[in-house]
């Protein structure tokens, strides 16, 4: 899997309308043939020392697996890909201790050993959900501390519309272009587009305007665009659900970022060499909004590509086979504490993003 990012600068007029940034987050051609390319695949040692699974495979339970081959083998089971009866490709655990006597003998399943996996894995996953918890109890704090300050008479105001979701799907021979070398592609954009109002002081004719900033209205937008196969694979679907999902989750801190952001910038002064009023402002507002939107952008933007691409590191299909959920949590647990709620914005010159792609593996 990999993710692909850009964040585009664009300037009409008056207007700059900067900070849509946009993470690409793709997932790989996870199975040879869905679209008359074959993705190389990499025999895990698992696969390669026992692969010699049967096709169909009863679990004691009655469940019954087609089309089964082997993945990854753990204490506690074998990690295969299987064929539902509905189609597409299933993705599951068959714990040893559901499956017959001669597949637990081949693959040297001892229930003590078995026993003390699953409990580390509970572990493990009970420590993350209590961090989770503490680090939702520690934003809420932070929420609140906010909320105490003061309004500064109303002078920052923000929007934030809710994310917008669309699908996209193509036929086998019809991949689009944005898709690539890839199966799917989700497209999240963010955008954070700010305006100011600004107190002009002049010491006297012919003088250069000194401009203060009086008000901030800052509005966000979250869209997520995802095109896929027409009948996907449902690891892919679900891959890039997971994406989706991550990035929800860090855009719901853009309120109170922008907030923070906007408090921290009222009353900052810039001095031009304009002597008049509309062309100091014009000289000023793109420095300005540059300062809130490239800082935003650095403060959940930022976050949200590295969780994303954490996240491709833990449910990759061709190499470590996390659940979805839980390398959601996983990759949210890591990265929710990066994004900055607190920190005005600092001096110098504006955080800068490169107007080019990048693309990690």
């Amino acid at each position: 899997m990999g993710i692909t990012n850009q964040y585009l600068q664009r300037t009409s007029g008056r207007q700059s309308v900067i900070a849509l940034a946009v993470i690409s987050l793709v997932a790989r051609l996870a199975f040879a043939g869905l679209t008359g390319n074959a993705a190389p695949r990499t025999n895990s040692p698992a696969a390669s020392s026992a692969n010699s699974l049967p096709s169909k495979i009863m679990t004691t339970d009655g469940m019954v697996y087609k089309s089964v081959r082997l993945l990854k083998i753990a204490p506690d089971g074998l990690l295969v890909e299987y064929q539902p009866d509905a189609g597409g490709l299933g993705l599951t655990k068959l714990k040893f201790a559901k499956l017959p006597a001669s597949l637990q003998k081949q693959f040297g399943y001892d229930p003590l050993k078995a026993s003390a996996f699953e409990q580390e894995q509970a572990q493990a996953m009970a420590e993350l959900s209590q961090k989770m918890r503490q680090d939702q109890k520690d934003r809420t704090a932070v929420l609140e501390d906010m909320s105490q300050r003061p309004n500064l008479n109303g002078a920052v105001s923000v929007n934030s519309s809710d994310p917008t979701v669309t699908y996209a799907y193509y036929v086998p021979g019809q991949k689009p272009e944005e898709v690539g070398e890839y199966t799917a592609v989700t497209e999240p954009h963010f955008t954070c587009h700010a305006d100011f109002t600004f107190h002009a002081q002049q010491s006297g004719p012919g003088r250069p305007v000194r401009l203060s900033v009086e008000t901030v209205t800052i509005s966000l937008g979250l869209a997520c665009h995802t095109i896929e196969p027409a009948h996907p694979y449902e690891f892919v679907s679900r891959h890039e659900e997971g994406h989706r999902k991550i990035t929800e989750y860090f855009y719901h801190f853009g309120p109170q970022v922008a907030n923070r952001l906007g408090e921290s910038i009222i009353g900052r002064e810039f001095l031009t060499g304009a002597t008049d009023a509309d062309d100091a402002r014009a000289q000023v507002l793109p420095q300005a909004k540059y300062l809130v939107e490239g800082e935003y952008m650095s403060r959940v933007y930022g976050p949200a590509m590295e969780a994303n691409r954490y996240y491709d590191q833990l449910n990759d299909p061709e190499g470590v086979h996390v659940d979805v959920d839980q390398a959601v949590q996983q990759a949210i647990a890591k990265y929710a504490n990066h994004v900055d709620l607190q920190s005005p914005i600092p001096a110098g010159p504006p955080r800068s993003f490169p107007p080019t792609a990048r693309s990690f593996e």
